[in-house]
């Protein structure tokens, strides 16, 4: 049986993009992301909810996030929703937290605009370069 995990939603950033970098040389920046739910109930009154998760986004699309969006920017998701697991180091109970690992993002446009400008390319290995044939 196949199994499917994909989570899309949008709300608005809860602290500004923070990127951190590995010895291996991948990168990876977090935030947060409330989505906020508003509905009126059988009695005609407005009740709000809100969600929080922690959005994990990795390589060059967390590069690309962590220079140009901000706490309070309005943006959709799409990823996967991970449970992340994270011990009590004095023995307490663990606690669990919602983190979703981000395939795609990016502003809406529902109530600003946006200004785009690519990334440059990166270079691609020559073929003539012997360190990056292929074998």
């Amino acid at each position: 049986m196949s199994m499917a995990n994909q989570w899309v939603g949008w709300g608005n950033l809860t602290r500004d993009p923070e990127i951190r970098y590995f010895e291996s040389g991948t990168s990876v920046a977090n935030c947060g992301l409330a989505v906020n739910k508003r509905w009126t109930n059988k009695k005609g009154e407005i009740e709000e909810s809100v969600d929080f998760f922690d959005l994990a986004i990795w390589a060059d699309q967390g590069e690309n996030v962590a220079g140009s969006l901000s706490k309070g920017d309005r943006v959709m998701v799409v990823g996967n929703l991970r449970i992340r697991r994270v011990e009590d180091p004095g023995g307490g109970a663990a606690r669990q937290y919602p983190e979703i690992v981000v395939e795609e993002i990016g502003p809406t446009m529902r109530f600003a605009t946006v200004d785009i400008s690519k990334t440059p390319k990166k270079a691609k290995p020559s073929s003539s370069d012997p360190s990056h044939a292929n074998f």
